[in-house]
């Protein structure tokens, strides 16, 4: 009866990550939108093009990869798909981490090409968002790895624990030291 709690929270989370995926796909097909309409405007430059397309990217990928994490949820749940969790959380990380570098790399060749802010400003929106979907999968791997341990422990014993006896052991008092500076009740001095 305990175990029902945590699949509750399991597909709250899984729906939530879903809900953040279609609003990432909404975000990025907006970008598109104003991509097509600044392309087929031709009033703003190529730069603006580029930072609306590098941000609709980015929101793309955080779409992928939050349903790559809930995926990753859905599998640990099962008895055995812990470790396969676990991996499927890794790739996400190393990809997301990719992504946000390859992101920068390509804002700061947009930017020093064409003087522009605007492919600067959609690459690091874009790195911004996969450092941030990186950091939820490596907290989900993290959590993960916490929780397969307990769930492998077996389950407590009715039974008191035994309690450890040293043949040697009189009193539960402190052995006296030469000098009696362990002596309890005596306060020593020896400023």
């Amino acid at each position: 009866m305990t175990a029902a709690p945590a699949v509750i929270s399991g597909s709250r989370r899984a729906v939530r990550l879903v809900l953040g995926a279609t609003a990432a796909v909404v975000a990025a097909l907006v970008l598109v939108g104003l991509l097509v309409a600044v392309l087929a405007g031709r009033s703003a430059g190529a730069g603006t093009a580029l930072g609306l397309g590098l941000g609709a990217a980015g929101a793309a990928l955080l779409a992928a990869g939050l349903l790559v994490v809930a995926r990753a949820g859905a599998l640990s749940r099962r008895p055995s798909g812990a470790a396969r969790g676990a991996a499927v959380l890794t790739r996400c990380v190393l990809a997301a981490t990719v992504g946000a570098v390859a992101m920068v790399v390509i804002g700061v060749v947009a930017v020093s090409g064409s003087r522009a802010v605007a492919p600067g400003v959609g690459a690091g929106v874009a790195a911004l968002l996969l450092v941030g979907l990186a950091a939820l999968a490596g907290r989900s791997r993290r959590r993960l790895q916490v929780s397969a341990p307990a769930a492998a422990a077996p389950p407590p014993s009715t039974e008191a624990p035994p309690v450890l006896v040293i043949p040697a052991q009189r009193s539960a008092e402190p052995a006296p030291v030469p000098g009696g500076a362990s002596e309890p009740g005596q306060a020593t001095d020896a400023r």
